[in-house]
């Protein structure tokens, strides 16, 4: 009796151990520090987010850390910059094979004005009409008037994103979920 008592208790943490792995694996969340201003008000600078990898497409809104596309003329235009040592933080507006036009800091997806309440003041220059590829994905920064973005550097690749934003832990102050 005592023996199997001993054996299904071994069980249970074996599958209470084999459960924890599976679940930091699929959560692999890696620390970031924002350190510029082009997604404030969301995030600002000096606060660290924790990035997750993608398990699934991103969908439109969510804030995702991509390595920072070439800059426009390097061809072509909107691939990973080789380094690949510059990571940034940006807002997915536009999804694969979707029209979206911005004009006169007004976003459009196939024809319908998309609302944005998380932008901070006045949007800048930067009007854009474009059809994205298959595997393509339009980003911007919530402070588009302080943003290098998809207005600068076109569509990203689904291969040049790394990470969605799962939320911010410091300074505790500024907690906010992405």
């Amino acid at each position: 009796m005592r023996r199997t008592t001993v054996l299904g208790a071994g069980a249970l943490a074996l599958g209470a151990l084999a459960a924890a792995a599976l679940a930091a694996r699929r959560a692999r969340l890696e620390p970031m520090l924002v350190k510029g201003g082009s997604m404030r008000p969301a995030l600002d600078p000096g606060q660290r987010i924790a990035v997750a990898p993608l398990l699934r497409p991103p969908a439109r809104g969510d804030l995702v850390v991509l390595r920072r596309p070439r800059s426009t003329g390097a061809p072509p235009r909107g691939s990973p910059d080789p380094s690949g040592d510059l990571e940034v933080v940006k807002r997915v507006v536009g999804l694969p094979g979707e029209r979206v036009r911005l004009r006169a800091g007004r976003l459009e997806v196939d024809g319908q004005v998309v609302p944005e309440p998380y932008l901070a003041g006045p949007t800048g220059g930067g009007d854009l009409d474009l059809e994205l590829g298959p595997a393509e994905y339009l980003v911007l920064g919530d402070h588009r008037a302080a943003s290098t973005d998809g207005r600068d550097f076109g569509p990203v690749g689904a291969d040049a994103l790394v990470g969605r934003v799962r939320f911010a832990y410091w300074p505790p102050r500024r907690l906010r979920r992405g």
